[in-house]
Protein backbone atom coordinates (compact mmCIF):
# COMPACT_ATOMS: atom_id res chain seq x y z
CA UNK A 1 0.00 0.00 0.00
CA UNK A 2 1.20 3.50 -0.84
CA UNK A 3 -1.46 5.64 0.80
CA UNK A 4 -4.80 5.24 2.56
CA UNK A 5 -7.27 7.47 4.35
CA UNK A 6 -10.97 7.20 5.22
CA UNK A 7 -12.06 7.66 1.58
CA UNK A 8 -9.36 6.34 -0.79
CA UNK A 9 -6.59 3.79 -1.07
CA UNK A 10 -3.59 3.99 -3.42
CA UNK A 11 -1.77 0.78 -4.35
CA UNK A 12 0.65 -0.42 -6.99
CA UNK A 13 -0.63 -2.98 -9.45
CA UNK A 14 0.35 -6.47 -8.27
CA UNK A 15 3.36 -7.94 -10.05
CA UNK A 16 1.20 -10.91 -11.05
CA UNK A 17 -0.97 -8.69 -13.31
CA UNK A 18 0.55 -7.91 -16.71
CA UNK A 19 4.28 -7.36 -16.99
CA UNK A 20 5.98 -6.46 -13.68
CA UNK A 21 6.54 -2.83 -14.71
CA UNK A 22 7.19 -0.17 -12.06
CA UNK A 23 4.79 2.75 -11.94
CA UNK A 24 1.24 1.46 -12.38
CA UNK A 25 -1.02 2.69 -9.57
CA UNK A 26 -4.67 2.22 -8.65
CA UNK A 27 -6.68 4.83 -6.78
CA UNK A 28 -9.78 3.19 -5.30
CA UNK A 29 -12.56 4.42 -3.07
CA UNK A 30 -13.13 2.58 0.16
CA UNK A 31 -16.88 2.71 -0.40
CA UNK A 32 -18.01 0.32 -3.08
CA UNK A 33 -19.49 2.26 -6.00
CA UNK A 34 -19.46 1.24 -9.65
CA UNK A 35 -18.62 4.52 -11.43
CA UNK A 36 -17.17 8.01 -11.10
CA UNK A 37 -20.68 9.50 -11.21
CA UNK A 38 -21.59 7.56 -8.06
CA UNK A 39 -18.92 9.18 -5.88
CA UNK A 40 -19.85 11.75 -3.27
CA UNK A 41 -18.29 15.21 -3.58
CA UNK A 42 -15.90 14.36 -0.74
CA UNK A 43 -14.89 11.10 -2.42
CA UNK A 44 -14.39 12.90 -5.73
CA UNK A 45 -12.16 15.49 -4.06
CA UNK A 46 -10.15 12.75 -2.31
CA UNK A 47 -9.71 10.86 -5.58
CA UNK A 48 -8.58 14.03 -7.36
CA UNK A 49 -6.04 14.75 -4.63
CA UNK A 50 -4.73 11.18 -4.71
CA UNK A 51 -4.50 11.13 -8.52
CA UNK A 52 -2.49 14.36 -8.59
CA UNK A 53 -0.18 13.15 -5.83
CA UNK A 54 0.25 9.83 -7.66
CA UNK A 55 1.18 11.54 -10.92
CA UNK A 56 3.63 13.84 -9.17
CA UNK A 57 5.20 10.98 -7.21
CA UNK A 58 5.61 8.82 -10.33
CA UNK A 59 7.11 11.70 -12.32
CA UNK A 60 9.52 12.53 -9.50
CA UNK A 61 10.60 8.99 -8.66
CA UNK A 62 10.66 7.36 -12.11
CA UNK A 63 11.24 10.27 -14.56
CA UNK A 64 8.95 8.74 -17.23
CA UNK A 65 8.22 10.18 -20.65
CA UNK A 66 4.55 10.61 -19.60
CA UNK A 67 2.21 9.87 -16.72
CA UNK A 68 -1.26 8.85 -17.89
CA UNK A 69 -4.55 8.33 -16.08
CA UNK A 70 -7.70 6.48 -17.08
CA UNK A 71 -10.97 5.24 -15.65
CA UNK A 72 -12.25 2.23 -17.54
CA UNK A 73 -14.46 0.16 -15.23
CA UNK A 74 -15.22 -2.57 -17.70
CA UNK A 75 -13.98 -5.59 -15.81
CA UNK A 76 -14.66 -4.69 -12.16
CA UNK A 77 -17.82 -2.89 -11.00
CA UNK A 78 -15.90 -0.93 -8.38
CA UNK A 79 -14.54 2.56 -8.97
CA UNK A 80 -10.80 2.63 -9.51
CA UNK A 81 -8.67 5.07 -11.44
CA UNK A 82 -5.45 3.98 -13.11
CA UNK A 83 -2.38 6.24 -12.98
CA UNK A 84 0.58 4.81 -14.88
CA UNK A 85 3.83 5.75 -16.55
CA UNK A 86 5.10 5.54 -20.08
CA UNK A 87 8.81 4.89 -19.54
CA UNK A 88 11.36 7.05 -21.32
CA UNK A 89 12.37 5.41 -24.60
CA UNK A 90 9.11 3.51 -25.17
CA UNK A 91 8.84 2.99 -28.94
CA UNK A 92 6.18 5.05 -30.73
CA UNK A 93 4.50 1.86 -31.99
CA UNK A 94 3.55 0.95 -28.40
CA UNK A 95 0.05 2.27 -27.58
CA UNK A 96 -0.20 4.90 -24.82
CA UNK A 97 -2.16 2.50 -22.61
CA UNK A 98 0.03 -0.54 -23.23
CA UNK A 99 3.56 0.40 -22.14
CA UNK A 100 3.95 -2.80 -20.16
CA UNK A 101 3.77 -4.76 -23.43
CA UNK A 102 7.12 -3.28 -24.45
CA UNK A 103 9.55 -6.16 -23.95
CA UNK A 104 12.49 -3.76 -23.53
CA UNK A 105 10.73 -1.79 -20.81
CA UNK A 106 11.77 -1.58 -17.18
CA UNK A 107 10.81 -4.44 -14.91
CA UNK A 108 10.73 -4.72 -11.14
CA UNK A 109 10.80 -7.51 -8.58
CA UNK A 110 9.11 -7.67 -5.19
CA UNK A 111 11.98 -6.15 -3.21
CA UNK A 112 12.32 -3.29 -5.71
CA UNK A 113 8.57 -2.74 -5.62
CA UNK A 114 8.61 -2.52 -1.84
CA UNK A 115 11.30 0.18 -1.98
CA UNK A 116 9.49 2.05 -4.78
CA UNK A 117 6.20 2.05 -2.83
CA UNK A 118 8.00 3.47 0.21
CA UNK A 119 9.48 6.25 -1.93
CA UNK A 120 6.11 6.98 -3.55
CA UNK A 121 4.33 7.07 -0.20
CA UNK A 122 6.55 9.96 0.95
CA UNK A 123 4.76 12.16 -1.63
CA UNK A 124 1.40 11.68 0.11
CA UNK A 125 2.23 13.48 3.34
CA UNK A 126 -0.53 16.00 3.99
CA UNK A 127 0.31 19.24 5.59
Amino acid sequence: MIYADDLVVVTHRPLSEGAPMPGYLFIETRRHVPTLADLTDDEGAAVGWAVRRSAYALRTELAPEFVFSAITGRSVAHFHQHVFVRPEGTPDVVNWFDSDSWEGGPRIGQSGLTVLCERLSAHFVQG
